[in-house]
């Protein structure tokens, strides 16, 4: 007996203007193509990424998150010293946060970590895992950040932030990333079917979806131990 695919239903929240829904919310990855995809010539005998099995299968299966504003971020060293984002006067940690080296060791010596804090929350039917990666195709230089892959499901957490790294640098440098840029693909580890949805609601409303802290430190394990036995 054939076992029947699974649908996983994901809900984008987001509150605000109604623009960074209509223009950046998430989408099916074949929906948002890199631009220098609609180049290659498809008359040539030689075959090219258009019939390449795992670049077109990575579109199909994935999401794209686009980035919902320009952000410059600058840095020396290993410090941040400035952040902008459009009609914002001082970043809060609510839009940007950096880890200190104590979270991975001796790990990353040559790296500088940002936070970029997304302003969707997720909801889904079912806890299909997703891995979070960098979006490479998209990128004009992949030297210039890079997006750090982690697993992730949105039925006992609601949270998709992006975790980057920077290279270090001895002297001044400025990362500008343009709105509308994929930042990131999410793509699910299991054969399912996905239906995508972007909803905006009351800031209350999307203050509720965030990720209840009732742990010291495990409040994630924690959330889902629990809310797996409920629905039990």
């Amino acid at each position: 007996m054939f076992k029947r695919k699974s649908t996983t239903d994901l809900t984008f929240f987001t509150s605000g203007s109604s623009q960074k829904r209509d223009l950046f919310s998430p989408q099916e990855g074949m929906k948002l193509l890199p631009d220098w995809f609609k180049t290659i010539n498809k008359s040539q005998d030689n075959p090219t990424l258009t019939t390449c099995p795992g670049f077109v299968d990575l579109f199909k299966k994935s999401i794209n998150i686009p980035l919902w504003s320009d952000i410059s971020i600058t840095y020396k060293g290993d410090q941040i010293t400035n952040i902008q984002i459009p009609g914002v006067g001082q970043v809060s940690r609510d839009m940007m946060q950096v880890h200190g080296t104590e979270q991975w060791g001796e790990g990353f010596k040559n790296s500088l970590h940002v936070k970029i804090m997304s302003p969707w929350r997720v909801t889904s039917n079912t806890d299909t895992p997703f891995l979070m990666h960098d979006a490479c195709w998209h990128k004009e230089s992949i030297n210039d950040y890079n997006v750090l892959p982690g697993v992730i499901e949105f039925k006992y957490q609601h949270a998709s932030h992006i975790n980057i790294m920077l290279p270090r640098s001895s002297k001044e440098k400025t990362l500008n990333l343009k709105a509308g840029t994929i930042i990131a693909h999410l793509t699910p580890l299991v054969d399912t079917t996905l239906n995508i949805q972007s909803k905006l609601v009351t800031h209350e409303e999307w203050l509720g979806l965030r990720n209840y802290i009732s742990s010291f430190k495990t409040p994630y394990a924690m959330a889902k131990r629990i809310g797996e036995k409920l629905i039990k």
